[in-house]
């Protein structure tokens, strides 16, 4: 018995320095823990309530200053269809008059920005039809498509977002078979 609480005690002393020493994974890297990291609760199997409802302009500008981000929201932002990857909020928009955008959160700031490649496939049945978009200065990063790619009802699109430094994402929309009345 007396053997017990001095190997319990030899494990703990040896075990406590690495322990102490090793730095909590990276963001997108395995082990990485939203909700102990970042206190977030939300998952892509649950939905996070829309914690702006009914909120000023200015609370919500606010929320923005004191680092609240839409990063894991899967509401659209910009009245397109949202795909969440990586829980990194990707929305594509199609304007009325048929511009194709792109807008990614989660994305490096500055210089490193204007690195960033985004190619667009489409899948139209067993057509296939891809474009670099290119990158529209503001105040989110918004990638805009060629003005001959146009989508249409049931279409697939994929979107591969490549950071100069960093793993590709790949966000996977399908275009709504109807259109929904206005």
């Amino acid at each position: 018995m007396k053997l017990l609480p001095t190997l319990l005690i030899a494990c703990g002393l040896l075990a406590s320095p690495m322990v102490l020493a090793e730095e909590p994974p990276k963001h997108g890297e395995t082990g990485h823990d939203h909700a102990k990291d970042h206190g977030q609760t939300t998952t892509p199997e649950t939905k996070p309530e829309d914690t702006h409802k009914g909120e000023s302009a200015e609370d919500h500008a606010k929320h923005e200053q004191e680092g609240h981000d839409h990063a894991h929201d899967d509401k659209p932002h910009h009245g397109g269809i949202v795909a969440v990857v990586d829980e990194i909020h990707h929305e594509l928009v199609t304007a009325e008059d048929g511009k194709v955008s792109l807008y990614a959160e989660g994305l490096p700031q500055g210089d490193a920005l204007k690195a960033v490649k985004v190619r667009l496939t489409v899948l139209k049945g067993k057509d296939k039809q891809e474009a670099d978009l290119t990158l529209v200065e503001g105040d989110e990063p918004r990638f805009d498509a060629p003005a001959e790619m146009k989508l249409g009802a049931g279409d697939k699109v994929v979107a591969m977002i490549q950071p100069a430094e960093g793993k590709p994402r790949m966000a996977k929309f399908e275009m709504p078979t109807e259109t929904p009345a206005k």
